[in-house]
């Protein structure tokens, strides 16, 4: 199991999205580390590591995709 912290804030806050990104982001950072991880382990093992840690499956995938949008921007950077 993937270690996610919890949310800090309610239902309904301004930040809680923001919360849930960097509270996958760090669990993504452990996750990378592993092997033979295909991109919809990673995101099952997230959604189902976030759901036990109290995040809502929603919040969750709206937070993986904003952490994909934002890798795919970044990599876009690089080459520009």
């Amino acid at each position: 199991m993937t270690s996610i912290a919890s949310p800090k804030r309610p239902v309904g806050h301004p930040d809680r999205t923001l919360d849930c990104e960097e509270a996958l982001q760090t669990a993504l950072e452990h996750l990378s580390n592993e092997e033979a991880l295909t991109e919809q382990d990673v995101e099952a093992r997230l959604v189902h590591d976030g759901l036990a840690a109290g995040w809502e499956e929603a919040e969750l995938r709206i937070a993986i995709a904003d952490l994909r949008r934002n890798a795919a921007l970044g990599l876009q950077g690089l080459s520009g």
